[in-house]
């Protein structure tokens, strides 16, 4: 039932933010993991990234100063799979780390999600992704 009562949340959630727009500091590809994370386990773990920048480039300032996406993961109780091709599960994470800023994509229903600055949320299949770990809720 647990798991059950995850994915109709979790579906909820994607819908949710399909019509929504990327702004910086408010609904970006950050902001779409965390605040998954709060809906999921009822925390207020946006408040500590909602509007502390409101730009690409301030972005990317704030991040050099705050946990790395993968820190963040961890610190939560996420725990990194170490299998090189693992088998995805509703509400895992993939991070691909990028020089100025990591992004993260959230697996639902056979594909990954993100927050992309030009076209909102988007999918992607997992065969066509790149990233460099993955991160899953024990």
């Amino acid at each position: 039932m647990e798991e059950t009562n995850m994915k109709l949340e979790l579906a909820t959630y994607i819908a949710r933010w399909s019509q929504t727009e990327h702004i910086w500091g408010e609904t970006d590809c950050m902001l779409f993991a965390v605040c998954w994370h709060d809906t999921r386990f009822g925390t207020e773990k946006k408040a500590s990234l909602y509007k502390k920048y409101n730009s690409k480039f301030e972005a990317v300032r704030f991040y050099k100063n705050f946990l790395t996406v993968e820190s963040w993961l961890q610190v939560n109780g996420y725990k990194k799979l170490t299998a090189k091709k693992p088998k995805f599960k509703d509400g895992d994470f993939i991070v691909k780390n990028q020089k100025h800023i990591d992004q993260g994509w959230l697996y639902f229903n056979g594909a990954f999600y993100t927050m992309d600055e030009e076209r909102g949320l988007i999918r992607i299949n997992p065969g066509v992704v790149d990233y460099d770990t993955v991160w899953r809720q024990t």
